[in-house]
């Protein structure tokens, strides 16, 4: 094994040719090819063993190469062996030993997880060729059946079986020559096909224009059906020829048809690469609008070294070439590999090869060609690849020795690039949205003027007739003053005189009281003109709120603008949007395990309620806590665990919780915080339940929680609440030990509790979370600041609810020095959760428990995101077990015939301490058990295995659910309607016979078998939807795992969502088999 260290004791990667590398996640593997003291005089020997057993790793995150052991039997064949990869898999088919004609056609299998080999197929002589230096990829996308095409190569005529060149009656087998080598070969284009599925090996159909006989060329794929192919050695008229054309390929079902591009067959800038073999490539998908072909290296016809690098548009088929050093271009028989750091920025690790032969004479007028191996400090290069404006550029270029000088450094820049660049054009859309919002106020304000304007001129009319009605009535009054003095006269004028004054004063009286009705208008305007003016000025401030909120947002993004240019390299292990004021106060956050972020949105002066259920918190505002027109941001992060110091005698019972504002309220929040604690039918335990709190900004860790006064909790809810006007981490403990402790913790507590205190005083006096009259209203039951205690004022309470303000009063005097278990840690609940993922050819199911807590419950789906669900179970230990175990010998009511279950652990067993342990900084993964479950061809269909769980409080069995990997759901056979021949939508389906022909036609209506199943579901459609929650997030994973729903319906599920996404997929199927096999799909996810 080649175990070359630099001067600081580093592994280094010695010289490497004809070998192999994959990207497997965020590390490259490398394995075999020519090395420094490999013997390849024997087929297998134990040093061939030792160096074939070990693989070389580079982390593509830190830029190190190191060198890992290997078990099982690795493959012979060393040299231009074909690789590929598929998820944790890397998959090796074929190559050479390096002496005489010994040749492979094996197929073998490394699993990166845990670096084990495994042989599918062994080297025989069977209708594969065997051969070297041919090609490989994956076809198949994620959920249909992977497959492995192998296609090209070369090898010995010795071992070229007759079988093999006269089965393949549709494939080219050319004869050649190598100078030095007694034996000729056989160049071919052969191809195969591997079903990972059946483990069996297919001969394709070919159609189009396929390649001749070809090898040492690269292979990409660009979709999951599609492919391509450059270059390579090719035979002509007896002599050996360097190839310049590229193959496009397309595999549906068993048929590869296949496409050739010349040059001037397509349109491009005139550039086309001269013909070339021992060169490689890579494939870059998702940066720029198409996959592009990037390729390095190789010689020419007269086996010199071409010294460039080229990039091909695989949309348009357009060649650019970019100006590498001779240090990267100038080598053949390498490797070239991708890591897309971010849609921008894109690493090419280039390793090994060689660098220009020798001739030399070895003997009988024989002269023998020899290659020169690439050295250090160029055997490992890395470069970096731009994509900016729809063109490609090159960034630093990185050797051997500066790689683990540099390599991180620029990667950590690019990551905080691609940040800050997101949040400019985050801010800029705000930016946007707040400058139409300002035209819009703008308008609005324009509009409420102008209506201003034409009240106030309105006004001014209704003054100038209020004026002369006035002065019409003043004249009036002093006319009737003036009369009352000639009374004597008036009484002698006559009847006629007298009726005609009293029209007159009934006229006067019309007039007056039309003045009044015109005098209540003018009141009226006023009061519609002092609304108008009250909006203007409101608007008139919303709009100055908007303008500096703009010139706030200006300001942060030139000050994001300046960061980036600086490229400051500062990072912290919890990383917040620091575009928001009140994720600002949460970035001081250190040796934390987040579940998860959240931001909401506070507005106005209404009650609200802020519900993140999802991970055990509510949050409630009341009324009167802001004006009517601010809005204050309020960010919360629910923590698994981290560096956290508890008082004595306590255990965490709750997620912890980090709660910061960006800018005070009026009146206290209300918190509530989902506990594990079972009270039902145990109110009493509700009086060792204790908020705590922790400062989120300290000088050193681990964070203090010291415990706080006031709090209720439920015993039907399973929250505890608490009102909280300073914010920092918050959390819930529970006493394990009464009275004996009690004088101690209190001694330790009476310091931090006084200065909690304190602050809290502090506030009330600064008027931030003031408790004035006005929190009369908050949900704050009288005494609730108080010792537990009876009282009249517990009355007003809740049903069930016990206060626990204050330390509690025990009756029972009799134990008061000694200490007494106060029952919290056996009233613990935890969740069981069951996972399951396909291994190969068994599953593998995982046990793992968690304290009761959504917070906790979510963060491992999280990290179990890929793999289907299992049923969830509750449990509390059962005194005195300190363990759970799974118990595989217990009695089963169904068949389990054919079905192995094989736990990993001996015995199977959760103990308490590990799983209350979940978040330490030692335990950043919860505890589980292992199971594989194997299931034989013939085993029965279904296996429903139920294994009890030993130590807990009430019996309780898990059901490992499986079905038989071989079989397959019946149709009914009401769905095979047969139909006249005459509809448009009828479909007729042969059938295969048991001799191999085709037996009669089934003519079958698509559209009737559709609508029969719409009726089956419209008549069960009420039985569906009540299913159980449980049951139904059970159902969805399944359906999601065989994509029969999208990821948003996943997301928020309901039974309408799911079937009608399956009805909609459904009427995408025109013929009967892919109707079959979407029912078949759907009714298994129910099965399972």
């Amino acid at each position: 094994m080649d175990r070359s260290l630099d001067a600081s004791g580093q592994y280094q990667l010695g010289w490497r040719a004809q070998h192999t590398t994959a990207v497997v996640g965020e590390v490259l593997y490398c394995w075999g090819g020519e090395k420094k003291g490999l013997d390849v005089s024997h087929c297998d020997s134990p040093t061939k063993r030792l160096y074939t057993s070990a693989i070389d790793t580079f982390n593509l995150l830190s830029g190190i190469w190191s060198s890992q052991p290997t078990s099982g039997t690795p493959p012979l064949g060393i040299r231009g062996v074909s690789c590929a990869v598929i998820n944790n898999n890397i998959y090796y088919f074929g190559g050479c030993c390096g002496h005489d004609s010994c040749f492979h056609n094996s197929l073998n299998c490394l699993d990166t997880l845990t670096l084990q080999w495994k042989e599918l197929q062994p080297t025989s002589d069977n209708f594969v060729t065997k051969r070297s230096n041919g090609g490989m990829i994956v076809m198949g996308s994620e959920g249909e059946p992977q497959q492995l095409l192998v296609i090209g190569g070369y090898s010995p005529i010795s071992i070229a079986t007759s079988l093999a060149t006269q089965y393949h009656l549709q494939f080219k087998y050319d004869t050649f020559t190598i100078p030095g080598v007694n034996n000729d070969h056989l160049r071919t284009n052969e191809q195969n096909i591997y079903n990972l599925s059946s483990g069996q090996w297919i001969v394709p159909i070919i159609s189009g224009q396929c390649f001749p006989p070809t090898s040492h060329f690269i292979i990409e794929r660009i979709s999951h059906d599609k492919g391509i192919m450059y270059g390579g050695i090719a035979t002509d008229g007896g002599g050996d020829i360097s190839t310049n054309s590229i193959y496009l390929f397309q595999l549906s079902n068993c048929t590869i048809n296949w496409e050739c591009l010349n040059q001037g067959s397509v349109p491009n800038d005139g550039l086309w690469p001269k013909g070339r073999d021992f060169h490689d490539s890579t494939i870059i998908n998702g940066v720029s609008t198409s996959p592009t072909l990037v390729m390095i290296g190789g010689v020419d016809s007269w086996n010199q070294p071409l010294n460039e690098c080229l990039l091909l548009d695989t949309s348009q088929y357009n060649w650019m070439k970019i100006p590498l050093p001779e240090s990267v271009n100038g080598r053949y028989a390498h490797t070239v590999s991708s890591f897309v750091v971010d849609p921008n920025h894109v690493f090419l690790i280039i390793v090994g090869g060689c660098t220009e032969a020798e001739l030399k004479h070895v003997g009988g007028g024989v002269i023998n060609r020899f290659n020169k191996p690439v050295t250090d400090p160029n055997i490992t290069m890395v470069v970096e690849l731009v994509f900016n404006d729809g063109q490609w550029s090159v960034g630093p270029v990185l050797d051997s020795f500066n790689i683990p000088l540099l390599y991180e450094l620029i990667l950590k820049e690019r990551r905080k690039e691609s940040y800050m660049i997101d949040k400019v054009k985050e801010l800029q859309v705000i930016n946007e949205s707040l400058h139409h919002d300002l035209q819009v106020s703008r308008t609005n304000n324009q509009s409420l003027q102008e209506a201003l304007l034409a009240l106030e001129s309105e006004k001014s009319l209704l003054e100038a007739k209020l004026l002369e009605t006035k002065t019409i009535l003043t004249k009036r009054k002093r006319d009737q003053e003036d009369s009352s003095h000639s009374n004597n006269i008036k009484k002698l004028k006559t009847d006629e005189s007298v009726e005609e004054k009293q029209i007159m004063t009934d006229e006067d009286i019309e007039k007056l009281r039309a003045t009044v009705e015109a005098f209540i208008a003018e009141i009226e305007e006023k009061k519609q003109v002092e609304d108008l003016k009250t909006k203007v000025a409101d608007n008139e401030r919303y709009t100055a709120k908007l303008m500096k909120e703009k010139e706030q947002l200006q300001e942060r993004v030139t000050s994001l603008e300046e960061q980036s240019i600086k490229k400051t390299t500062s990072t912290k292990e919890v990383q917040f949007d620091y575009m928001i004021p009140s994720m600002d106060n949460l970035e001081c956050l250190s040796d934390v395990q987040v579940a998860e972020k959240k931001l909401f949105l506070i507005q106005g002066d209404k009650l609200q309620l802020m519900n993140w259920e999802k991970y055990g918190l509510r949050i409630g505002v009341q009324e009167g806590s802001l004006l009517s027109s601010e809005t204050v941001e309020a960010a919360v992060v629910a923590l698994v665990g981290g560096q956290f110091k508890f008082p004595r005698n306590t255990v965490l019972v709750s997620a912890v919780y980090a709660v910061s504002l960006s800018k005070p309220l009026l009146k206290r929040l209300k918190l509530e915080i989902q506990h594990c604690i079972d009270l039902r039918g145990r109110p009493d335990l509700a009086q060792y339940l204790k908020f705590a709190i922790a400062p989120m900004s300290t000088s050193s860790l681990p964070y203090q929680f010291s415990i706080v006064e006031g709090g209720e909790f439920s015993s039907n809810s399973g929250y505890g609440s608490i009102h909280r006007n300073k914010f920092c981490l918050v959390c819930i403990l529970g006493e394990e030990w009464t009275n004996g402790d009690t004088e101690e913790r209190e001694e330790e507590e009476q310091q931090p509790q006084q200065e909690e205190n304190e602050e809290e005083e502090g506030d009330k006096e600064g008027g931030e979370g003031s408790d004035s009259d006005d929190d009369d209203t908050s949900s704050t039951p009288p005494g609730a600041s108080g010792a537990c205690k009876e009282s009249t004022k517990e009355t007003n309470l809740p049903t069930n609810t016990v206060s626990v303000a204050g330390p509690a009063t025990t009756p029972n005097t009799d134990h008061v020095n000694k200490a007494q278990s106060t029952g919290v840690k056996r009233a613990v609940t935890y969740a069981g959760l069951v996972y399951y993922e396909e291994k190969r050819v068994e599953d593998l199911v995982t046990f793992t428990a968690a304290k009761n807590l959504e917070a906790l419950i979510q963060y491992i789906e999280r990290k179990h995101s890929q793999a289907e669900i299992g049923p969830d179970i509750s449990f509390s230990f059962k005194f005195p077990y300190d363990y759970v175990e799974l118990n595989f010998d217990a009695p089963q009511k169904k068949p389990f015939t054919g079905w192995t279950l094989t736990p990993h652990t001996d015995p199977c067993r959760l103990y308490q301490e590990a799983i209350d342990k979940f978040g330490d900084k030692e335990h950043s993964r919860p505890s589980c058990c292992l199971i594989s479950v194997y299931g034989s061809p013939d085993a029965v269909p279904f296996l429903n295995y139920f294994i009890p769980l030993e130590g807990v409080a009430h019996p309780v069995s898990l059901n490992i659910h499986r079905v038989r990997r071989n079989f397959t759901v019946p149709v009914h056979p009401s769905t095979n309607l047969t139909t006249s021949s005459s509809s448009s939508n009828t479909i007729t389906e042969g059938t295969a016979s048991s001799t191999g022909g085709a037996s009669a036609s089934a003519t079958v209506d698509v559209d009737r078998v559709k609508k029969v199943i719409n009726d089956v579901l419209v008549s069960h459609y009420a039985r569906l939807n009540c299913l159980p929650k449980k049951s139904l997030m059970g159902l969805v994973s399944q359906l999601f795992t065989a994509k029969l729903i999208s990821n948003e319906v996943r997301g928020d599920p309901s039974m309408e969502d799911c079937i009608d996404e399956f009805k909609a997929s459904l009427d995408c199927k025109r013929k009967l088999p892919q109707v079959q096999e979407h029912c078949q799909k759907f009714l298994s996810s129910f099965i399972a």
